[in-house]
């Protein structure tokens, strides 16, 4: 049976239409937690929210992740930052050419989850109250050093 040149071009552009609109998605996602959780993140120097928290991301590669620090009541430190580099890879399901067919022809919708855990550590005493007072006494016997007069030259 032959069609005409029409109705081959309807077909053909009917079998267009439905691809694109039945088109694949792949949804990148990456998890960060913490312990204690409720820490605020930042990914690539963008505040995405407190922990746990999900982020949607297009590309993959390295990203730069940090999490806290986390504070008490009283505005103090009481778990230190924690920052990390973390290398994020394609799955071989979104590697060229397997990754036309999930992008474009697959009609439903994959999920790639990457988790990323964080241990944060109480502050190190070298960024405790103590320290805080040393830095303060240095700075002020400086400040008096720079303030005061030149010694006088001899000759």
């Amino acid at each position: 049976m032959r069609f005409s040149p029409a109705v081959h071009a309807l077909l053909l552009a009917g079998l267009f239409a439905l691809l694109a609109w039945n088109t694949g998605c792949v949804e990148r996602k990456l998890l960060v937690r913490s312990e204690p959780s409720g820490a605020p993140v930042t990914i690539d120097e963008e505040e995405v929210g407190n922990t746990p928290v999900e982020y949607e991301f297009s590309h993959y590669g390295t990203r730069r992740i940090r999490v806290g620090p986390v504070r008490d009541e009283k505005g103090a430190v009481a778990f230190a930052a924690s920052e990390k580099m973390v290398p994020i890879e394609a799955p071989t399901y979104q590697k060229f050419p397997i990754g036309f067919f999930w992008e474009v022809l697959w009609p439903g919708t994959v999920v790639d989850k990457h988790p990323v855990e964080f241990t944060l550590e109480p502050p190190r005493e070298e960024y405790g109250e103590k320290a805080a007072k040393d830095v303060m006494k240095r700075a002020q016997d400086f400040r008096k050093k720079a303030l005061s007069p030149a010694p006088e030259e001899q000759d």
